[in-house]
């Protein structure tokens, strides 16, 4: 099995014949039409997996992590509820953003090269002397990804009817000129465009162990979403069961699915493909996300320039039974929790314990205790136990939704690193002011929970060397020595997958009030996972319809999906602003800045200053100020 991007790689590897510079010079982000390369069998080959090629990293990076370099869809999750970052967003979330905001022009740019790719492969195919089966094909796997770039214009760009420019025909930068089409209309077109290719014979059902391409499950997923969008909830209905119809269906094991082994098994639906290469065809997920102490076989030093938010950890239920969960609340696990009203003090639950059978067990760490210890104030003082205030603490994450544990590393969790020069795997503890450390001839099974060796500290911490304790990311992370690169990893990252096709199902039978079906379909998720499934999270609509998105949040958590999800639901005013970022695992400001929400007229981001001063035909997004 080989990946569309492995293609890619090769023909870049090959670009001294003049076929392969053809492809590579004439598809830059700054050139909108190609004519002259869709001449041959195999260039219509390489100008398809350049259209694919459009789908990776749809994130400019300055600003989220510390280079400057575009990133993976993940990196959506810092601008939704379930993310945070250490940088600023590029001052996208203070009051004073305007449309001259860099995120929104590369964004904007990202969306269009994939279209006008799209719309060249689209005209030129039907030219080229080649099969006619293939030829049919390829144009529908086209229409396909055309149509994603225009949902995602429309949703970021788009929506509130003002919409973006329509263009579906090859143009040269000079007729860049439209103005925007109303979003009925852009809607129209993506729904035109993945009708078309459903309706093709030759387009297969699935890539279920294929190379990836887009499928007729993909396409009735994206339909189904743009049905949702625009509340036609019996068609979204439809298409969300034609999409089981179609082969996918949830893989059994949650926590395996995010491993290479899983990219192309039957919940994966469309994915963004990547290999290990030098040459950058990689995720850089590892890198931005993982533990300090984490890393791969040529370089250790992960940064976590990207951490999980509070807010999402506590979402996660509490496992009564097989039958029960309740909400997490920290004062069923420490009582006096809200006694302490300065969060910045809550701190005091979180420190690591100083002594084990009465003894000290390290200077290293008695003396980073006490400088935390002592800036308590007198009150909060004498609620640290020297020992036991990490068994506190730890009994908050058990009992808990497995995802978790599979999705974020917690306060006092075990997590597989690699030592100083990566060339063993070991178990580290995610514990503080000084993180832990096992030995590495452990690095064969979990280390116990409770183990605290005489030498069981790291001098420096667990988040980027520094000493702030986060929720870190485990989805997607490499452990040990799983990955050859650090910074290029093999893992491809899911735009859509089955789970995420069922919620969506979820969502809009809410909306028809039918609300046992709703829960039927979280529940196969929730099965899937080990969680029990409640009759009361059913109970009215209102309540069903914020069950299901909160179960979205969980389930969807570090995939790039809840940052749209809150955009199109109009609640990333009450989830994510009016807070400062990052936060610490209890909450305290970890040095950032407090993110204020410019108006209501931010949920429609603005056409990006520059295209507007570009195209004189571009109405101003209502709001902004230009």
């Amino acid at each position: 099995m080989k990946k569309i991007i492995y293609f890619l790689a090769i023909i870049i590897l090959l670009a001294n014949t003049t076929a392969c510079n053809e492809i590579l010079d004439q598809m830059p982000s700054n050139s909108i039409s190609g004519s002259s390369m869709w001449t041959t069998e195999e260039q219509v080959d390489q100008g398809v997996i350049g259209v694919y090629y459009s789908l990776q990293r749809p994130v400019q990076g300055g600003g989220i992590v510390g280079e400057s370099l575009s990133i993976g869809y993940y990196g959506y999750d810092v601008l939704g509820m379930t993310g945070q970052g250490s940088y600023a967003v590029s001052n996208l979330f203070l009051s004073s953003v305007t449309p001259g905001n860099e995120r929104f022009s590369f964004t904007w740019k990202w969306c269009y090269d994939g279209v006008h790719r799209a719309n060249d492969a689209i005209a030129y195919i039907p030219r080229v002397p080649m099969a006619e089966t293939k030829k049919v094909r390829l144009i529908a796997e086209c229409k396909i990804l055309r149509a994603f770039f225009y949902s995602r214009l429309n949703e970021l760009f788009g929506n509130g009817g003002i919409g973006v420019p329509l263009y579906t025909e090859p143009i040269s930068p000079a007729e860049a000129t439209k103005g925007q089409s109303p979003e009925a209309e852009v809607w129209a077109q993506v729904i035109k465009d993945l009708t078309e290719a459903i309706d093709e014979p030759n387009l297969p059902n699935n890539q279920i162990q294929g190379e990836g391409r887009v499928s007729k499950g993909a396409a009735y997923a994206l339909r189904g979403r743009a049905y949702l969008i625009t509340k036609d909830y019996d068609k979204a209905i439809a298409d969300f069961a034609k999409v089981g119809d179609c082969g996918y269906k949830l893989y059994p094991d949650y926590k395996k699915l995010f491993k290479v082994e899983q990219e192309r098994c039957e919940e994966m639906i469309l994915s963004v493909q990547y290999i290990e290469d030098p040459a950058g065809y990689g995720s850089r997920l590892q890198k931005f996300c993982a533990a300090f102490q984490q890393g791969s076989k040529d370089s250790r030093g992960c940064w976590t320039d990207l951490q999980v938010a509070p807010a999402i950890v506590d979402l996660y239920e509490v496992v009564v039974d097989a039958n029960t969960v309740k909400p997490f609340n920290w004062t069923d696990y420490v009582p006096e929790w809200n006694t302490v009203t300065d969060v910045e003090q809550r701190k005091v639950f979180f420190i690591r314990d100083q002594k084990v059978n009465g003894a000290d067990i390290h200077s290293t760490i008695t003396s980073a205790i006490n400088t935390q210890v002592n800036s308590l104030t007198a009150t909060v003082k004498p609620l640290y136990l020297p020992e036991g205030n990490e068994a506190r603490v730890k009994a908050a994450y058990a009992n808990r939704d497995p995802r978790l544990a599979y999705n974020v590393i917690t306060p006092y969790a075990n997590f597989l690193g690699v030592n100083d020069n990566s060339t063993a795997a070991g178990w580290y503890t995610s514990r503080w002011p000084v993180s832990g450390k096992y030995y590495f001839n452990q690095a064969n099974a979990e280390p116990n929970l409770n183990s605290s060796l005489p030498s069981d500290y790291y001098p420096s911490g667990t988040a980027n060397a520094n000493a702030k304790f986060y929720y870190m990311h485990r989805k997607f992370v490499g452990e040990g020595l799983e990955y050859q690169r650090r910074q290029d990893n093999p893992v491809d990252e899911p735009i859509i997958r089955y789970a995420d096709v069922l919620l969506l199902w979820a969502e809009a039978l809410v909306e028809k009030n039918d609300l046992s079906g709703a829960m039927g379909k979280v529940k196969q998720v929730r099965d899937r996972a080990g969680v029990p499934t409640m009759v009361s999270s059913f109970a009215n609509q209102t309540i069903a319809r914020n069950y299901v998105r909160d179960e979205r949040r969980r389930e969807l958590m570090g995939e790039g999906v809840n940052f749209l999800d809150e955009i199109r639901w109009r609640t990333l005013k009450e989830t994510k602003f009016d807070k400062l970022y990052p936060q610490l695992v209890w909450g305290g400001n970890a040095g950032g800045t407090s993110y204020q929400w410019p108006g209501d007229y931010w949920y429609t981001w603005p056409v990006p200053r520059a295209e507007a001063e570009m195209n004189p035909n571009l109405q101003h997004t209502p709001g902004w100020t230009y």
